[in-house]
């Protein structure tokens, strides 16, 4: 006979039969494996769903919340403007106030220094008056044509001296 050697046939197909198991059990640790990594992967994903599905709350949360935040804030912004324009409106009518104030004040002031202006010329032509019938009271009664002289125009040096001897301006003829 002249072949193989049965030992060798045998040894052979039992490390074959030993590789086919390993490889059996490698396939089976592998399948076990991925079967505890596809669990792992639908708890993960599972997760990951309520993650994005709280993102989601939260992301809806937030929008309210920026929206009442808005509506919060345009409403503080039309009080403060209904503020600011009763405060400008009370500023206004204490500003005519004022100047109402200071019109009547210089008004009186003004009517005092015409009646003490008016008191002063009063005084002045009385005074002036007085004067002038002073100076008409100098004027010699029996001289004709006699005019007193005027203190404001006229120098008592420039008048030409009278001569009685009858000769000169002045003299009798």
């Amino acid at each position: 006979m002249r072949g193989l050697d049965a030992g060798e046939v045998y040894g052979y197909l039992d490390r074959l039969a030993d590789q086919v198991q390993a490889m059996d059990q490698e396939i089976g640790d592998s399948r076990s494996e991925i079967a505890r990594l596809q669990a792992e992967l639908q708890r993960v994903q599972g997760e990951l769903d309520q993650y994005e599905q709280a993102g989601d709350r939260v992301n809806e949360q937030v929008v309210q919340m920026f929206s009442q935040a808005q509506l919060v804030v345009e409403e503080m912004v039309q009080d403060v403007s209904r503020d600011a324009r009763e405060r400008i409106g009370q500023a206004r009518e204490h500003e005519r106030r004022i100047v109402a104030e200071a019109m009547d004040t210089a008004g009186q002031q003004v009517r005092a220094y015409a009646q003490t202006a008016q008191a002063q010329m009063q005084s002045i032509v009385s005074s002036f008056a007085t004067e002038v019938d002073q100076l008409a009271a100098t004027a010699q009664p029996g001289e004709p044509g006699h005019v007193a002289p005027d203190p404001l125009f006229d120098d008592p040096r420039d008048t030409p001296p009278r001569f009685r001897t009858g000769s000169g301006p002045g003299a009798a003829g």
